[in-house]
Parts: structure tokens; sequence; C-alpha cells
């Protein structure tokens, strides 16, 4: 699909949107689900009047326009993703909801493909799916390597839930498997080869039971802090967890809980600062945290470093071949 293509489907699709969620009277955000169920070709919902049916006529028109023509997953999630933009930017959606950018997915997915072994159908599982992007795109590039593994996403927000849910529908021939639940109290047995998660920063509203050992003696805990510690009850045992963390999360003032954690309960593989140019505010930077469970064999010393901006060729290429290095490294080690 050409780029003028997608720019097509775009502008029909936010226009639809926007024209449906004023007839009905809804946000953007959950017109939205009601647009793509359409575009996955369900009937409208039965609140529809009559204006609104005439806006779903022209989205099923729409729909046999985009399956007509040809078009691949990787553009499909592409085009998703630019529509999810437009509707969380019209509807001010908080920065913790915000989809992960394909420039931070992509140098996960790299890194993940590299060090987590994944065989097809084993479990690659989202612990904060949101609308599905980060783990859309961490299975394209598991498709471009021909792995195909079974998608596991959780989310505690409904309307998040479902646009993953319509999204997923739209873009994969295999449907992945989804639970609108709290992650920390998550109780479902799911085994994981790797685990992937876009944490969202802030204090958990909830009690927490005093099993955590990231819990705060008084008032509230971090929830990223949780998330981290409820991950390894989902992770194989010699299995990777990938987490987009504040690049300051470990030298922080409030750091001392996550410190312990990670020194006695997991064996940290790597931290990898972000690229400085991904950022705005340098407040806002973010790091690749990774880690398995403190039983997992030995093998090298922890991988330090920040991504130097992606425009510059020849810095970039030489911090790939020291990954790579290191890969080697611990896969050699491992063996040992």
């Amino acid at each position: 699909m050409t780029q003028e293509k997608i720019a097509y489907y775009f502008d029909q699709i936010t226009t639809l949107n926007k024209k449906l969620s004023e007839t009905l009277k809804i946000s953007e955000t959950e017109a939205l689900i009601e647009s793509i169920d359409i575009l996955n070709g369900l009937e409208p919902d039965n609140m529809f009047d009559e204006q609104s049916k005439l806006i779903a006529n022209n989205l099923q028109s729409l729909s046999h326009r985009l399956n007509a023509d040809i078009i691949s997953t990787s553009e499909l999630r592409k085009l998703m993703q630019l529509v999810i933009l437009q509707v969380n930017k019209n509807d001010n959606v908080e920065a913790n909801k915000q989809i992960t950018p394909d420039g931070i997915g992509y140098l996960l997915a790299d890194f993940l493909v590299q060090t987590a072994d994944l065989q097809d159908n084993d479990t690659l599982l989202d612990l904060t799916v949101g609308t599905g992007n980060l783990l859309n795109t961490v299975n394209d590039v598991l498709e471009m390597n021909k792995i195909h593994v079974k998608r596991v996403g959780v989310d505690s927000d409904e309307s998040q839930i479902a646009t993953a849910v319509g999204v997923d529908a739209m873009i994969n021939k295999k449907p992945a498997v989804f639970y609108h639940d709290d992650v920390i109290h998550f109780d479902e047995q799911i085994q994981a080869k790797a685990i992937i998660a876009d944490l969202p920063v802030g204090y958990y509203p909830l009690e927490i039971n005093d099993d955590y050992q990231t819990k705060v003696e008084d008032g509230l805990s971090y929830s990223h802090y949780l998330m981290i510690e409820r991950s390894l009850n989902f992770l194989d045992d010699n299995g990777w967890a990938y987490f987009i963390v504040p690049a300051s999360m470990l030298t922080g003032e409030n750091a001392t809980n996550i410190l312990k954690f990670i020194a006695t309960q997991t064996r940290m593989r790597a931290f990898l600062r972000l690229p400085s140019s991904f950022f705005k505010d340098p407040r806002a930077a973010k790091a690749i945290l990774v880690i398995q469970k403190k039983d997992a064999k030995p093998t090298s010393e922890v991988l330090m470093g920040e991504y130097p901006n992606l425009k510059d060729i020849a810095t970039l290429k030489k911090f790939l071949q020291d990954i790579k290095a290191w890969v080697t490294l611990i896969k050699e080690n491992g063996k040992a």
C-alpha cells in the first residue's frame, strides 16, 4: 500500500469516526471501538439512529475498499496506529494511555529477538497492552523472523482493551488472547517465554498485600515497581522480561525498593537508555530494563548503555554491533 493510500484511509476513518462520535454524543475513543467493529464486518449497535447508520454504511463501504487493496499486516498496524494517535490527541488521552511509539517498539523488539530465543508457539505476554501497538510491533518483527508466537495481552482499561481486541481482529490472522484485568491482581495461569510492557508510571491506588517487596511501608506504592515484581509470576524459568521504564528508575531517590528487589529476586540482564532525541523533556526519558528470574543460568555482566541518535548511522551501527557481541557472549556462557 502506498503512503498516499494510507493517508486516504486515515482521513476517511478519522473523519467518519468523528462524525459518529458527534451523532452518538460519545467520545472519539468510544466511537472508535464501534468504528473498528464495523470495519471488521460487525453490524452497527442497536443504539445507532438513522444518521449513525448512514455513517456505519460509509464505514462498511470503506472496509470493502480496504480489503480489496493489497495491504500487509505491518501497513494495517501503522494505519490504525495513526488513527489511534489522532483520536488520543482529540480526546486528550492521558500520557499513561498513549501508544508506544514505533521507534521504541522496534528497538525493544530487536533486542528481544536476539536474546529471548523464542520458538513457534511460545507465549509472548504484554502486561500493559493498552491498544496493542507494542505487542503488534514486536509480533511484526517476530513474524519477519518467521517466529509465530501465541500473543496475550492484559489491561485494566476497558476502552483500551476493547480497541486492542478490534485492532487485533483487523490486522492479524490468528487472534491474540486479551484479558480485561488489573495485572497486580491478575491470577490466570500463564507461563510466558517473553514478557513485555510499557509500564505506566505513578502510584497504585489500591491496597497491596505485604508479600510485595516493592510495597512502601507508608502511603501508596509505585505501579511500575509492583508490575515488575508481579511479572515473575508469569515468566518461564528461563524466560526474559523487557520493560520500558523511566531512565532514572534505578538512580532516583525512591529507587531503594526496586533496586533491592532486582538484586535479590532477579538477574538483571540489561538497562539500555533510549535515544535522548526521542524525548523533548529529559525528565521524560525512558530505558529498556531486561530481567530474568533469579535461578536463570548466570551468563555475563549486565549490558548498560544508551542508544545513540538513530540519525547518527555510524555510531548506531557500532552500538548495535556491541549488543550483538554481548549476545554472542551470553549464549556461549549459557552453554558452559
